[in-house]
């Protein structure tokens, strides 16, 4: 799709988020006129391109954002410094704490254990068949 992340096409074509965004081209197909221009930023730091359509703007101002952010990812809070443990999970204006209630701990522990087990088998067939009906998830 957009930048360097290419899902596999089979996939994203079935998935919730293609889906929206097919719905979205409809809404904003011929909406931008020749001469059109897509605008990021403001005064001298400002960047600008001509677009021919939503689709080309979309993708420049999607390039643009992924520039100028970082990504990083842990396996776990143990891997953070106190600083990006406190951005991310301490600090209570950002954090949210949530009730998890089990109600069927035998099936609990059977997801668990096929999620989380040594088996792989059992894993891969619950992510082939649902991954599909999986959506914002982080790539």
């Amino acid at each position: 799709m957009f930048g360097r992340l290419q899902p596999r096409p089979h996939s994203l074509r079935h998935g919730a988020d293609y889906a929206a965004l097919a719905e979205a081209a409809q809404t904003f197909k011929g909406l931008l006129q020749e001469g059109a221009r897509v605008m990021r930023g403001e005064g001298e730091r400002a960047k600008e391109e001509k677009v021919s359509d939503f689709r080309i703007a979309m993708r420049w101002l999607i390039e643009q954002a992924e520039n100028a952010t970082a990504r990083q990812r842990y396996k776990g809070l143990g891997e953070m410094n106190p600083a990006q443990l406190w951005e991310t999970t301490m600090d209570p204006a950002v954090r949210r704490l949530l009730r998890v209630q089990i109600d069927d701990a035998i099936e609990a522990d059977r997801v668990f254990t096929m999620l989380m087990g040594d088996e792989v088998e059992p894993r891969r067939d619950f992510i082939e068949s649902n991954a599909l009906r999986a959506a914002n998830i982080d790539i």
